[in-house]
């Protein structure tokens, strides 16, 4: 998949000192389960590097992993329970809100069936990550690095500037000596 996004409005955000801002212009730009898959991959890296993470942000995490190898409405529901349980505390379970607000509905079972609106899994994945990167010391490092994961793993073309022949890859190639979000996260 290459996904075009608007790369001098990026670097301009970045430029600026406006990461949190350039982070959601990436967020929005990606597809509902592109979006949970990155912000997964994003958050399960900074995890490899914290021992001290807690079990509640793990939880978060395997529960949109579910979803993304699973995309049933179970797994939806499981994961957007989560989230409200949590209340919304923690960068897991924002990671959790992001693929329950994915699909199904806003209501419980046995009501007509509302859809989550298109935006609410960006702007989860979006603060899952800024949390997340808030407890960190170099909270735009950070934030930056996720643009920049983004636009590998996606193969970021410019809506200006034509792409580079390498942009577009296979999903679940090897990227930068990091493994690319498999087939299995492919919008349905």
């Amino acid at each position: 998949m290459v996904t075009v996004f608007d790369r001098e409005r990026i670097d301009q955000l970045l430029a600026r000192g406006r990461p949190a801002e350039a982070l959601a212009v990436v967020a929005r730009t990606l597809p509902k389960r592109y979006v949970v898959a990155w912000a997964c991959e994003c958050f399960k890296s900074l995890l490899a590097t914290k021992p001290e993470t807690s079990d509640v942000d793990r939880a978060g995490l395997a529960l949109a992993q579910q979803w993304l190898a699973d995309p049933t409405e179970d797994n939806c529901r499981a994961a957007m329970e989560f989230a409200e349980l949590g209340q919304f505390g923690t960068p897991g379970v924002w990671i959790a809100a992001s693929a329950g607000w994915s699909g199904g509905s806003l209501l419980p079972r046995g009501y007509d069936p509302i859809p989550p609106p298109d935006h609410l899994p960006a702007e989860a994945a979006v603060a899952a990550l800024r949390l997340a990167a808030c407890q960190e010391a170099d909270y735009a490092e950070l934030i930056s690095a996720f643009i920049a994961r983004a636009l590998k793993i996606f193969g970021g073309v410019s809506a200006t500037r034509p792409a580079a022949p390498q942009a577009a890859h296979a999903a679940g190639s090897q990227v930068g000596g990091t493994q690319a979000i498999p087939s299995a996260v492919a919008p349905s």
